[in-house]
């Protein structure tokens, strides 16, 4: 019998007993490093789709909440819907500033998905509400034609900086003037359409609101003054 030193005998006994199909080739390692791969990036999608849902909820809410405030200050200003600073930096005739009391401290104007835009309020008035004057004022409630179908409020897009309404009158003209069409580009110019994946929220004039596609806002802005926008 050989007389190996301890250590030895250890050694060549456990490597008697442990068969060597219990080892890992290169080959069974590389597959489970792709496994691991694969589920931590299911992981990480999945998450990312739940922040993307909880930033579209969260931006809908400041929505609806905005349709509250307006129709409480519609019931206490003569039923007339709140104006925008059309005539520039008129900070007074914000519907911000109009809605302030009914919002509270605690509103955020800010899209939780729209961090990257430079203005602290990131929603849009449509200044196609607006009365024929071109003072800011907005129109009488009652005299909206279609208050479920007619657009208040959109998220505006990154390059819509300083101001708090949406542009619409520069091509669609107020009280029936102006052009008669306007296109998903120009729509593009003033309001993020893509907020929230391949949608974006809505506010209507009647207080609801709505999560849009793209080719569900190009379908509402076709025709001739869509009344998506306009109320002719």
């Amino acid at each position: 019998m050989e007389n190996f030193p301890p250590q030895e005998r250890l050694m060549k006994t456990l490597a008697r007993k442990i068969p060597p199909s219990l080892g890992f080739t290169l080959i069974e390692l590389l597959v489970v490093i792709s496994i691991i791969g694969v589920l931590a990036a299911l992981g990480f999608s999945g998450a990312s789709a739940a922040i993307r849902k909880s930033q579209m909820t969260e931006c809908l809410s400041n929505m609806r909440q905005i349709g509250t405030a307006m129709h409480l200050f519609v019931g206490e200003n003569g039923g007339r819907l709140p104006g925008t600073s059309h005539l520039g930096s008129n900070s007074t005739g914000r519907w911000t500033n109009a809605l302030a009391t009914y919002l509270g401290t605690n509103f955020s104007a800010k899209c939780p998905a729209m961090k990257k835009h430079t203005d602290s309020n990131t929603y849009g008035w449509n200044d196609m509400m607006m009365a024929t004057n071109s003072t800011g004022q907005g129109l009488p409630m009652a005299s909206v034609k279609s208050p479920s179908s007619t657009l208040l409020v959109a998220e505006k897009a990154y390059e819509n900086k300083n101001t708090d309404h949406l542009h619409f009158s520069r091509v669609l003209g107020l009280g029936g003037r102006g052009g008669g069409r306007i296109s998903v580009n120009q729509f593009k110019r003033e309001v993020e359409i893509q907020s929230h994946g391949n949608s974006a929220n809505y506010l209507f004039v009647d207080g609801h609101v709505e999560s849009l596609t793209t080719n569900e806002v190009q379908k509402r802005l076709s025709g001739v003054r869509p009344t998506f926008l306009v109320n002719d």
